[in-house]
């Protein structure tokens, strides 16, 4: 059973246990329609929901055991966008304190643009310039506008 089969299982006994305890309410006799008329059935809404998420998570499951096979020897595929970024990621935090905001951020925000797309060197140019503008808008308006000081970097006057 998956993640959303647990969690539909752990409603299911929360709102069971919950259902099981409505009758402590206590009562008006004058009331047609007792205290425990809506959170009845709120609870019978969320148990039988609950119920439809643990069979739709165990029959997923079920067919994604064959999948599970083929999926594994492809795992690098898959992830590949997201472990570039946090390389990337990595250089920009490292390069940070040493190239200073303005230059770290031009070269994070166009190598990621450039990476994650199809790196083709005709799109370089374009990422570049976005980098460069983004870096520059950012910068003008935490320094400028809200008084924040960015890194300057030790590598550079």
């Amino acid at each position: 059973m998956g993640r959303d089969g647990w969690i539909g299982l752990g409603l299911l006994v929360f709102s069971g246990w919950l259902y099981s305890n409505l009758g402590k309410i206590p009562a008006n006799p004058l009331v047609p329609i007792g205290p425990d008329f809506y959170p009845r059935f709120l609870l019978l809404l969320t148990i039988l929901l609950s119920l439809a998420l643990v069979i739709q998570d165990l029959l997923a499951h079920r067919k994604e055991k064959r999948k599970e096979k083929i999926a594994s020897k492809s795992w690098l595929k898959n992830y590949q966008p997201t472990l570039l970024s946090f390389s990337v990621f990595g250089f920009y935090v490292l390069l940070l304190p040493k190239l200073g905001y303005l230059l770290s951020t031009s070269l994070f925000v166009a190598g990621l643009q450039w990476l994650l797309g199809k790196p083709l060197l005709r799109r370089l140019p374009g990422s570049l310039l976005i980098g460069i503008g983004t870096s520059i808008i950012t910068y003008m308006v935490f320094e400028t506008y809200l008084h924040v000081f960015l890194p300057r970097g030790s590598w550079l006057p």
